[in-house]
């Protein structure tokens, strides 16, 4: 029994020491984080820059009741990763089974934790940064999940004024250069 402890503990020693990811802190909040594995990540500073301003934004057009979005921004854990993800969605059209796999470039998976793939241009407003943390700001507002199947389904939470909320707030961004 003690070997097999003892080598569960070596796996696991040898496996958390090869890995290259590191936590880094969100100048916007000591309780905000960002996981990174490589230097292909936007800068934290721009990071905690682009979270300011969307909250602020976000404040401006739809409100925050009892600072619930800001607490949950104030919490956030951000994983940075280059490793592709797919999403497949099964529908009936027809009389027939279509399967649509799409590429995932992000994923709100908890009210404050949110999935992000990198890109080479290692800008904020060239991630989907913004479109996820309007999931987080709906999963505050008691929308399922952050409302993850955007405008379908029931009740409708997102809508096409958050659609243009995220390219008014990445325009924004593109012009801050982050």
């Amino acid at each position: 029994m003690i070997r097999i402890i003892l080598l569960a503990l070596a796996i696991l020693l040898f496996s958390c020491g090869t890995t290259n990811k590191r936590m880094v802190n969100l100048s916007h909040s000591p309780y905000s984080w960002q996981i990174v594995g490589s230097d292909k990540v936007p800068n934290p500073i721009r990071v905690s820059q682009a979270i300011t301003i969307f909250y602020h934004q976000w404040k401006k057009r739809f409100g925050d009741n009892e600072d619930r979005i800001k607490k949950n921004i104030n919490e956030l854990m951000i994983e940075w990763s280059s490793e592709e993800k797919t999403h497949e969605d099964t529908e009936y059209r027809d009389g027939q089974i279509v399967i649509t796999i799409k590429i995932i470039k992000g994923m709100t998976l908890t009210p404050t934790y949110i999935w992000l793939k990198t890109n080479p241009y290692k800008r904020v407003y060239a991630s989907s940064l913004v479109h996820e943390l309007v999931h987080v700001a709906l999963w505050t507002q008691e929308c399922r999940g952050g409302d993850p199947d955007h405008e379908k389904g029931y009740p409708v939470c997102w809508t096409a004024e958050h659609n243009n909320f995220i390219r008014d707030v990445n325009k924004l961004l593109m012009r801050y250069d982050m």
